[in-house]
């Protein structure tokens, strides 16, 4: 009796083990697809940039928030918008090893600014909403989408990236041939910082 009694013990053990093992064999087989295409994007008209004034929480910004901002999305030429955040390593050495290890360090945005349509004393200075709103001392937010259409409404759900700024100072680019006329504005990036792939809230 007593080793009938072992025998299935041992064998009620065993079985969730081998489920287990056979759960994870299937999960693996099902995570690797050699071969598989993947569609890609283009990324022509599928940008927003809207300056907001209030955003309570930059890590769930609102739906109400952003549609009462002010969108310069036409005002931003192509490759105006430069603000690449990075990330520093510490250093973390040990005397025994003979290789060298670290951690993500301090995050930081430096040298950011933003390139826009100028049309100051023009015909079209009646269309000059981002001169106008982006000015030196100023602190906003702005809230950047990707992906979808830039006529396409913002909704609940909207993946986004936000940006909570100073504006600083602002430099016309030189004139040159075959150009129209352009501004740059500086900004700096302030407390709390910035918050990307965040989803739009209602």
């Amino acid at each position: 009796m007593c080793e009938n009694t072992q025998e299935n013990e041992s064998s009620t053990n065993e079985a969730p083990a081998m489920q287990a093992g056979a759960s994870v064999i299937e999960e693996e087989s099902m995570t690797l697809h050699l071969g598989t295409d993947i569609p890609s994007t283009p990324a022509d008209g599928k940008v927003n940039t809207i300056w907001v004034p209030t955003i309570a929480d930059i890590n769930n910004p609102k739906l109400t928030e952003i549609q009462a901002g002010t969108d310069i999305s036409n005002y931003v030429t192509l490759g105006g918008w430069n603000c690449s955040p990075s990330q520093d390593t510490i250093n973390d050495q040990r005397e025994n090893s003979t290789m060298d290890f670290g951690n993500p360090g301090r995050k930081k945005i430096s040298g950011s600014s933003i390139e826009v349509i100028d049309n100051t004393n023009t015909e079209h200075k009646a269309q000059n909403v981002a001169m106008d709103t982006l000015n030196e001392g100023v602190d906003g937010f702005f809230v950047r989408r990707y992906g979808k259409d830039t006529a396409a409404e913002f909704a609940v759900g909207d993946v986004v990236n936000v940006y909570a700024v100073r504006i600083g100072m602002r430099v016309k680019d030189a004139i040159a041939a075959n150009t129209v006329l352009r501004s740059k504005v500086n900004f700096t990036v302030r407390d709390p910082g910035w918050a990307e792939d965040v989803k739009v809230i209602a």
